[in-house]
């Protein structure tokens, strides 16, 4: 008998109700989704009518560096549910491998550089720092926009600010 294959959902968000202990950083999410958005809510839909065995909660923007939600998740749903964190690039180099670190054995198993929150670039000490560890973790990293420029042109004397 061959059994059904599972069905894994690679890139979910979730996000709190924005009240403490996880209050969201900057601008709220749209209001239909500030309640719908819950990692208690997301688990009870993809184990129902979606018929998901198993997701990647991406840590949120609306959390940022801040992932006591998303791991709060994982430990309720350890079954369904694993984690890619955000990189901190702000920190020294030391404490963000430290953080990078401490996450992974929090239950994050993908790490996300976001190449914009990286004040020197990601070819700094702390990228290659971050980057690194990531491998010595063996922590797959996703970079989700590695051109910022939302329209590049090949043409290096075209002025993007025109």
């Amino acid at each position: 008998m061959i059994s059904q294959p599972k069905v894994i959902d690679s890139a979910v968000h979730v996000w709190s109700d924005g009240e403490p202990p996880f209050p969201w950083e900057g601008a709220p999410p749209p209001e239909a989704l500030q309640s719908a958005a819950t990692h208690e809510a997301l688990a009870q839909l993809l184990r129902g009518a979606a018929g998901v065995a198993g997701a990647l909660i991406v840590q949120p923007s609306i959390h940022k560096f801040d992932h006591s939600y998303v791991t709060a998740a994982l430990r309720a749903h350890p079954d369904l549910y694993r984690g890619m964190c955000l990189a901190n690039p702000t920190l020294e180099p030391a404490a963000a491998v430290a953080e990078l670190a401490r996450l992974h054995a929090d239950g994050f198993v993908g790490v996300r550089f976001n190449p914009y929150l990286f004040p020197d670039g990601m070819d700094s000490p702390v990228g290659h720092a971050l980057y690194k560890k990531a491998g010595e973790l063996q922590m797959p990293v996703g970079n989700p926009n590695p051109n910022p420029n939302p329209n590049p042109n090949p043409n290096p004397n075209h002025n993007h600010n025109t």
